[in-house]
C-alpha cells in the first residue's frame, strides 16, 4: 500500500489491462428523504465530461455506502480517467445539474422494487437502508449549492481510497481537496416486535436478519443458503434459486437475506422452507463438515484468476471504513476457528430479529406474527371532520396540532406523523401536501377532503423545517386520505348538474325561508308576535342555519 496526493492506494500485480476503483465513504445511507439521490447526481456530473467518446470501459456507482469510479484501459487512460474525474469533483459543471437531474429520473423510471428494497423499508423506515424502496425525491428540487456543498463535504482525499491491478503509474495523480474521512451512518433499526411476518408485493419467499458482524453468522449464512437450495431446487423442484447473504451494514452490524423465488402455487411452500432453514441453523447449527468445505470452497476462490480483483476491492472497502486490513490467509485462518455451536449462537440470535417476507395472499407460518408497524403516538385535539362525515357512524377526522398529525379513520384505526420524526413533506401544486414519517407512514392532506383544509395546511408547514420540504411535478397530485364508498357516491349524484344532498338543502332552506316570510308579514296581525309563536320563529331560524351548515 502507497499514498499518492494524500489518498491511500492499494494495489496488486495482476495480468490484462490495467483497473482502477476510486471509491468514497458515501451512498444512500448518508442522505436524507427530502435529498436523496444526491449523491448519484455528484457521480453523473463528475463523469459527464468524460463525454461518450473515451475508447476504454468507465462508469460510476452508488451503493449503500460508498460511491465508486472504476475504469479498464492502458496506464495513460487510467491516468487520465482519474486526472479528469478528481478534477470534476472539485469543479463540478453545475451548469450541467438540471439536465441530469432529467436523466436520472429518466434512469429512476426503469427500475422497479426488489425484494431487498421492500426487506430494508420494513426494518428501517425512510432513513439509512430504507431509502433504496424511495424515490430519489432530491431530484426534484435540489439546488447547485447543496451539490457543490455535497461533494465538498464527501468526495475528498481524506475520504477516498484507491485500488489498482497493477503498480501506479508514476505520472498518477488525484487532485482531490483536503477534507475529512466520514464515518459510516450508525444502524438505527425500527422498533419492531419480531421475529414476524409481512406479507407485500413479492412474488417469491424470503427472511431479513441483523445481527453482530462475525465470521461465524457469515459462515452459518451460507450454509443455511445451501441446505435451503438443496430442498427447492433439488429435492422439491419449485424454485430456481437462493439469493441475498451476509452484507455487513457498519463496523459492528450486519444484515443477512435469503430470497428465493417460488412457482405457481408454491410460495406458501418455500416460505414455510424458509422458515424451517433458519429455524434448524439456529437450534442445530451446521455439521463439522459443512463448515470444512465452507473452508475449502473459501480457498479455491483464492485460486480463481479474479480473486485479486475482490480482494483489493475488499481490501479498499475495509480501509475506507477505518478498519485494519486482512489477507487471505487471515481470513482462512480465522474460518478455522469457527465451531458448529459459535455458528448455531449467531444464527441464534439473528433469528430473533427475523423479518420473513411472502406474497400478500400467503398466511403468516406457524408460530410466526404478523408483521406490525411502529407505533406513533397519536396527537390530541379538536379534529376537522371529513366533508362527507355523515356517510359513516365514526366519521374520519383531521387532527393538527403543535406536535403533528393525526388521521382518525374511524376511531379504531389511525395514521400520526409527528413533527420530530417527520422525514419530508411532499408540495403539490393542488396546494395539498402528504406527510412521510421515518417509519414510512404516509399521510396526505387533500384540503379538498377537509373543511378549512388550506388554513390546516398553512398551519402544518408553520412546524415543518423547511429542508423537509419537497416540491413535486405539476403533473403529480394530492392524494385522497380517505375513500368514500362506491355506495355513497350513487347517494351523492348530482341532479340537473346540481348534487342531490344540495338539492335537499335547497329545498329545505326554502320552505324555512317561506315560514320566516309568512311569519313577518303576518306575524302582528292576530297577535301572534309574542308568546309560544315567537318561540316557534327562533326555532325555525336555528333549524335553517343548522341545514345550511350541513349541506351547504
Amino acid at each position: 500500500m502507497t499514498a499518492i496526493d494524500g489518498v491511500p492506494v492499494v494495489w496488486a500485480e495482476t495480468s490484462g489491462p490495467l483497473r482502477a476503483t476510486l471509491m468514497f465513504r458515501v451512498g444512500r445511507t448518508d442522505e436524507r428523504l427530502p435529498w436523496s439521490g444526491i449523491t448519484h447526481l455528484v457521480e453523473h456530473l463528475a463523469l459527464f465530461q468524460l463525454g461518450p467518446q473515451q475508447r476504454y470501459e468507465f462508469n460510476g456507482a452508488v451503493t449503500s455506502n460508498r460511491t465508486v469510479f472504476y475504469a479498464t484501459g492502458t496506464p495513460a487512460e487510467i491516468v487520465s480517467f482519474l486526472a479528469l474525474v478528481t478534477a470534476a469533483l472539485g469543479d463540478l459543471p453545475l451548469d450541467r445539474a438540471e439536465t441530469e437531474k432529467t436523466v436520472l429520473l429518466a434512469e429512476a423510471g426503469s427500475r422497479s422494487m426488489s425484494a431487498g428494497d421492500f426487506m430494508f423499508s420494513l426494518r428501517f423506515g425512510t432513513r439509512a437502508n430504507g431509502l433504496h424502496r424511495y424515490r430519489e425525491f432530491g431530484l426534484l428540487h435540489v439546488p447547485a449549492t447543496w451539490i457543490a456543498g455535497w461533494s465538498a463535504r464527501y468526495f475528498n482525499r481524506d475520504n477516498a481510497v484507491l485500488w489498482l491491478s497493477g503498480p501506479p503509474p508514476s505520472d498518477l495523480h488525484l487532485t482531490l481537496p483536503a477534507g475529512q474521512r466520514m464515518p459510516e451512518s450508525t444502524v438505527q433499526p425500527l422498533a419492531l416486535s419480531l421475529p414476524a411476518y409481512a406479507p407485500g408485493p413479492v412474488g417469491g419467499a424470503g427472511v431479513s436478519l441483523v445481527a453482530p458482524r462475525s465470521t461465524a453468522l457469515s459462515m452459518a449464512t451460507n450454509i443455511a443458503a445451501a441446505r435451503l437450495l438443496k430442498r427447492l431446487r433439488f429435492d422439491k423442484g419449485i424454485a430456481y434459486s437462493v439469493l441475498g447473504g451476509y452484507f455487513p451494514m457498519d463496523r459492528e452490524q450486519a444484515h443477512v437475506s435469503l430470497w428465493t423465488d417460488a412457482q405457481p402455487g408454491q410460495a406458501a411452500a418455500v416460505l414455510n422452507d424458509t422458515v424451517q432453514a433458519m429455524y434448524g441453523m439456529s437450534s442445530s447449527g451446521p455439521s463439522g463438515e459443512e463448515l470444512a468445505t465452507e473452508v475449502e470452497v473459501m480457498a479455491r476462490n483464492f485460486d480463481r484468476e479474479d480473486a485479486a480483483l475482490a480482494w483489493l476491492d475488499r481490501t479498499a472497502v475495509r480501509l475506507l471504513n477505518g478498519e485494519p486490513a486482512q489477507g487471505p490467509a487471515d481470513l482462512l485462518a480465522d474460518m478455522q476457528t469457527v465451531t458448529p455451536t459459535a455458528a448455531r449462537d449467531a444464527m441464534s440470535q439473528a433469528v430473533k430479529t427475523a423479518i420473513y417476507l411472502g406474497p400478500e395472499d400467503v398466511p403468516a407460518p406457524p408460530g410466526i406474527d404478523r408483521y406490525v408497524p411502529t407505533l406513533v403516538q397519536a396527537v390530541r385535539g379538536q379534529g376537522l371532520p371529513h366533508v362527507h362525515a355523515r356517510l359513516w357512524r365514526h366519521p374520519p377526522k383531521l387532527v393538527v396540532t403543535n406536535e403533528g398529525v393525526t388521521l382518525d379513520i374511524n376511531g379504531a384505526e389511525d395514521i400520526t406523523v409527528r413533527y420530530d420524526s417527520c422525514e419530508a413533506v411532499l408540495r403539490y401544486r393542488d396546494y395539498g401536501i402528504c406527510l412521510v414519517g421515518f417509519d414510512g407512514s404516509s399521510l396526505p392532506v387533500n384540503p379538498s377532503e377537509w373543511p378549512q383544509g388550506i388554513v390546516a395546511i398553512q398551519q402544518i408547514m408553520k412546524f415543518v423545517p423547511p429542508d423537509r420540504v419537497v416540491p413535486m411535478p405539476p403533473a403529480e397530485k394530492t392524494a385522497l386520505a380517505i375513500r368514500v364508498p362506491a355506495a355513497a357516491k350513487g347517494r351523492l349524484s348530482s341532479l340537473g348538474g346540481i348534487p342531490f344532498d344540495r338539492w335537499i338543502a335547497l329545498i329545505g332552506f326554502s320552505v324555512v325561508a317561506v315560514a320566516l316570510i309568512w311569519f313577518a308579514i303576518f306575524g302582528n296581525i292576530s297577535g301572534i308576535g309574542s308568546g309560544p309563536p315567537l318561540i316557534s320563529l327562533v326555532v325555525w331560524s336555528v333549524f335553517g342555519y343548522r341545514l345550511l351548515r350541513r349541506f351547504l
